[in-house]
């Protein structure tokens, strides 16, 4: 009898935690279908983790070997593998260590002859008496020097929403000549009047006019125009730029396609007009930013504020789209689809989307960058290769033999992952017009 009276107390115990269950998912479902009280703060935490995780790279499966995942490298290799004096344009490459707050300037032969570095602690306790920063761990994203050494930086935070953070300048002893504090991220580029272009986030509550189809609340990217001095001069939102005009579809195309859990764009570059090296798609005061999420180049124009120019190719999550002899060059991260759905670096006419070239890098120089990577066209013709991750740089010739590699010598305390290359650049000797420190 004893023994009865136990068996259906537990039976009844398992009915009332069952309806308990079916009772928190129904009272779930209602307040997902009716936005009911607390479905906008669930939904807003749930955006922020995911815009978190997208900003990464919703796919991080990269590798310089067979089977290897996000920046795992098969072998042990750093510093210069590879140099062909003969063929490689002769500089100094500068890129920003995905390991540390700091820029590093190797020479041809992979030796540090200059280090910026300063913590994000630190400008915390420099401007501590006019905000109240974040304490967060960062990394310097993009890297741009001048001749004299000054370093221009766009600075990210790690594990946050929104990850943009500032634009630093720093001088050559990597003392803060200035700070701009308009959440920049990723690219920042200084155009031939000197102003700089960078690329600027919040998170928006409102609803954007004519585009109801993106619910709120979501990570809204802006270009960033700034003064010499810092001082900004155009923040101009890239979802009001699709508002009034034929693209505004594909906006809603790509809201439809994919849960972006906010982060709907993802623009990840920025290319000012520069008359020195025109292209037809971009004017005088218009600029080109890449919107990674939408697998497509656009043309802005300052003015108006709006997108005058929408484009989509061959390639899918592409980054730093960049201006060459009336053509597009840029790194498809993940179009390779003959290969895998792996990585290559494309030009290309803009106005009849015709390839004009890609990267043939052959066996042992295989390319796959899940997310960052970046490319620059070299004055001798050649192509200077970021492979972000497993941080890797390749100059290769326009027939695509490899005259220069480098790995960085970063790793994680298993030794199997290495720190990205977030940005790299390579200077010609006569362009840099400082002391080095010797790193």
């Amino acid at each position: 009898m004893r023994e009865r009276s136990a068996r259906r107390e537990n039976l009844e115990r398992w009915f009332f935690f069952i309806a308990i269950a079916f009772l928190l998912l129904l009272t779930g479902m209602l307040i997902a279908r009716y936005k009911i009280f607390p479905y906008r703060l669930l939904d807003d935490a749930i955006k922020g983790a995911g815009a978190a995780a997208v900003q990464v790279g919703i796919i991080r499966n990269t590798d310089t070997g067979t089977g290897a995942s996000d920046g795992e490298r098969s072998s042990s290799a750093s510093g210069v593998t590879r140099h062909d004096p003969q063929f490689a344009f002769n500089g100094y490459t500068l890129y920003s260590a995905g390991s540390g707050e700091e820029a590093l300037l190797i020479d041809m032969d992979g030796r540090t002859v200059h280090r910026w570095s300063l913590t994000w602690n630190a400008i915390r306790d420099q401007y501590a008496a006019e905000r109240d920063l974040p304490k967060l761990e960062t990394s310097w994203r993009s890297v741009y020097l001048y001749p004299d050494g000054d370093l221009l930086v766009t600075v990210q935070g790690e594990d946050v929403t929104p990850y943009g953070l500032a634009t630093l300048k720093l001088d050559k002893d990597s003392k803060l000549l200035w700070a701009n504090f308009e959440r920049a991220h990723h690219d920042a580029v200084v155009a031939e009047d000197g102003r700089i272009y960078t690329l600027a986030q919040e998170i928006r509550k409102s609803r954007v006019a004519d585009l109801q189809t993106i619910d709120p609340p979501l990570l809204e990217d802006f270009v960033l125009v700034l003064s010499p001095e810092g001082r900004t001069l155009h923040r101009l939102s890239v979802m009001d730029a699709f508002t009034g005009t034929p693209h505004a579809s594909a906006v809603d195309r790509l809201v439809k396609g994919s849960d972006w859990k906010g982060d709907y764009f993802h623009v990840n570059a920025i290319e000012p007009y520069d008359s020195r090296n025109p292209v037809e798609v971009i004017r005088k005061e218009q600029v080109l930013i890449s919107i990674r999420n939408m697998d497509a180049l656009a043309t802005m124009d300052l003015a108006t504020g709006k997108i005058v120019w929408l484009v989509n190719g061959s390639w899918f999550r592409q980054h730093d789209p960049d201006i060459t002899e009336g053509k597009i060059m840029l790194f498809d991260n993940r179009g390779d689809f003959a290969r895998g759905a792996r990585s290559r670096v494309l030009e290309f006419d803009p106005q009849t989307l015709e390839i004009t070239w890609q990267a043939d890098v052959g066996d042992g120089y295989d390319l796959y960058s899940g997310w960052g990577a970046s490319q620059q066209p070299l004055a001798n013709g050649n192509v200077l290769i970021n492979e972000a991750v497993p941080a890797r740089l390749l100059e290769l010739t326009r027939d695509g033999t490899p005259v220069w590699e480098f790995f960085a010598p970063g790793r994680d305390e298993s030794g199997r992952f290495a720190a990205p290359i977030l940005e790299a650049r390579r200077y010609a000797p006569d362009h840099l017009e400082f002391q080095f420190n010797g790193g």
